[in-house]
């Protein structure tokens, strides 16, 4: 069977850099592997990602919203392609140039030496008038000299250094070898990394995050490659260049984060006292990245969210299965030829269904009879929280909306669910109204829980302080809390909220959720006129009811913690007593 290779790259304002990489791809030999390109368009206002869709239809492009920096906009493709089942994935800077049509071969065949590589880096070499010193070279070798050719790490002064930069590459690196440095700005990796490192941290957005990540891996037992038999050009330095402001404030916030997670006592001293002389005596946005450094912020400056994006799609559904075929073929079916307003690209909605591991014959079912829907499957069951996380991160949506399996989609309800969406400003949550089977009307708002709220509830008479109640069913309302079997969010609110807390796995994901929301004062609201039929409880019931007493205890202690767990498990218990007494 051949193997996926998952290529991403990420633009952000880079639209001719962008085009010139992919034209340069179409030389690559891939003739061994399945290949999937990406390209996360991060927050940028050139039109790259209509221009890539027209010119590059083999690309998918995946728009962020907003510019969440290098770590944010890689780590969004990088969860799409391990989403997808990436067997190996590529990152490579949009200001790049693909030469040799063996590239992606070559790179695959180091890992392939040592289950130990975790990731490769090729030899890097300046793009022909991009090189640092371009007087000191005869025209004849242009395009030959090396920006990266191996390296190391220098400790002292919280630097990579490059072997081989700014030479004239005379062959004597074509070699392949283990190092201690590899480029972030391009390598290939197995997806075990993935699978045990994860992803780029956030919070440093750019710079030192690759550095971050290289140790992370080799704390999880990896070594690292480099791969001097394939190479390709890099226009050096053309997003955000040294000494602009950007750089200012990510160069000495995040060295000082860097320093202290991994730096020796003497290096750390050090740090900190050119910090302290920078927040002093150094530039405007230096001074700001070292306050907020001692003030604990991290990941981006300030979030500045693109109104006029080039989403591909509208709407993406994203639902999980576990051992539910009947019913996810009822939804399906419910959900098949629906009409709804197009993205600005022309499509208008994409099915994401990822299953649960549940070892029956899904997979040939909806290949063989819905062939449009992209269906994903995970080795283990991961849980709701994960499952879904994971269903969501290979959606390419504007909104977002997690159905459960169990759930048939009503003539008109898409359209409604989105209406209600965009009339309140297109930055809230929306849940929809839920039909039980028994046709009555599924209390599906609750407050978030609370002793105070428990209290309430059970001992001063107050009716729907603590459990799920009715909202009012004329019109939308906010609403503190909704559960998630139709669940609407915009991909922007999932940018800044994130995933689903994985802690919880099943039980209490939509309460902790929805704290979050309230936390960043994003209202979710109850749209009655959009209506779903939902056949309660269906996947519950495969987890049996002793398993899910247990998982619903794992998923309080996880929530509440142990304290406040006990105090409302007591204070229910002995409001049930009296209530019967």
């Amino acid at each position: 069977m051949k193997k996926k290779i998952g290529i991403v790259t990420v633009s952000y304002n880079g639209l001719n850099d962008t085009l010139a990489l992919f034209s340069s791809a179409r030389i690559l030999d891939t003739e061994e592997f399945i290949v999937k390109w990406v390209l996360v368009d991060n927050g940028s206002t050139d039109g790259v990602s209509s221009k890539v869709s027209q010119e590059f239809p083999e690309v998918e492009v995946v728009p962020t919203g907003e510019n969440l920096g290098f770590a944010g906009g890689y780590n969004r493709g990088l969860r799409y392609l391990y989403a997808w089942g990436a067997d190996y994935v590529l990152i490579i800077n949009n200001d790049t140039l693909i030469k040799d049509k063996n590239f992606l071969n070559e790179l695959v065949s180091v890992l392939k030496k040592d289950e130990k590589i975790g990731l490769v880096s090729p030899k890097i070499l300046f793009a022909p008038g991009y090189e640092y010193f371009k007087d000191r070279y005869a025209k004849k070798d242009e395009g030959k000299i090396i920006w990266y050719a191996g390296g190391t790490f220098d400790w002292h002064n919280l630097a990579s250094i490059h072997r081989g930069i700014d030479e004239v590459d005379t062959g004597k690196f074509d070699r392949v070898e283990e190092t201690h440095f590899i480029s972030g700005c391009c390598w290939l990796m197995r997806r075990e990394v993935l699978s045990l490192v994860e992803f780029f941290d956030d919070g440093l957005f750019a710079y030192f995050e690759d550095n971050d990540y290289l140790l992370r891996s080799a704390k999880a037992g990896f070594i690292f490659y480099y791969d001097g038999l394939t190479s390709l050009y890099h226009k050096v330095s053309r997003t955000a260049g040294i000494g602009s402001p950007t750089a200012d404030y990510y160069l000495s916030r995040n060295k000082l984060t860097f320093s202290f997670r991994y730096a020796s006592l003497r290096t750390k001293l050090a740090v900190l006292k050119e910090g302290i002389r920078l927040l002093f005596w150094g530039r405007p946005m230096q001074k700001k990245g070292i306050k907020d450094f001692f003030l604990g912020k991290k990941g981006i400056i300030q979030r500045e969210v693109k109104e006029n994006v080039d989403w591909p799609i509208k709407l993406s559904v994203a639902v999980v299965n576990y051992k539910t075929l009947p019913l996810i073929i009822k939804l399906l079916e419910s959900l098949d030829k629906k009409d709804l307003p197009a993205g600005r690209q022309g499509k208008n909605l994409e099915i994401v269904v990822l299953d649960n591991d549940s070892k029956d014959e899904i997979e040939k079912v909806i290949l063989e009879k819905y062939p449009a829907v992209k269906f994903i499957k995970s080795p283990t069951n991961l849980g709701f929280s994960g499952g879904y996380n994971l269903a969501m991160d290979f959606c390419r949506g504007r909104y977002l909306l997690m159905l459960n399996s169990d759930i048939v989609v009503r003539k008109s309800s898409l359209e409604k669910l989105i209406k209600c969406e965009e009339e309140l400003g297109g930055n809230v949550v929306v849940a929809g109204k839920l039909i039980l089977p028994d046709k009555t009307t599924q209390k599906s708002a609750y407050h978030l829980p609370t002793i105070s709220r428990a209290i309430k509830e059970y001992f001063l008479g107050e009716k729907d302080a603590f459990f799920s109640y009715l909202p009012d069913q004329n019109k939308p309302s906010e609403v503190e809390g909704a559960v998630m079997a139709c669940f609407l969010l915009p991909q922007k609110v999932r940018n800044e909220i994130g995933r689903l807390d994985e802690g919880t796995k099943f039980y209490f994901e939509d309460i902790d959720y929805c704290r979050r929301l309230k936390e960043n004062n994003i209202p979710i609201y109850y749209a009655p006129e959009a209506v779903f039929d939902h056949y309660h409880g269906a996947s519950a019931k495969t987890l049996g009811e002793g398993e899910a007493i247990k998982k619903l205890k794992a998923a309080s202690l996880h929530y509440h913690g142990t304290i406040k767990h006990y105090l409302i498990t007591a204070i229910l218990w002995i409001g049930q007593k009296l209530k019967k007494n």
